[in-house]
């Protein structure tokens, strides 16, 4: 994986995590019938984090070191 993907996987990652603080805080602050899409967002990026942790890093193909040659 080159440095600007690995650069833009971690921006989405701290991203991620900022929007789940944000929104973990809010519904804190919210009554619980209130804060049903700060619950809603917070899940869907805890959700998007768990998936990110166990995805494997894709490799770099093959044919980019072919034309690299040329």
């Amino acid at each position: 994986m080159d440095d600007a993907a690995l650069l833009r996987q971690t921006i989405r990652r701290c991203t991620a995590i900022l929007v789940a603080t944000i929104t973990i805080t809010g519904v804190s602050l919210q009554r619980a019938s209130e804060a049903g899409l700060l619950i809603l967002i917070a899940t869907g990026t805890i959700v998007y984090l768990v998936n990110e942790f166990f995805i494997e890093a894709p490799t770099v193909d093959d044919s980019d070191d072919r034309l690299e040659g040329e």
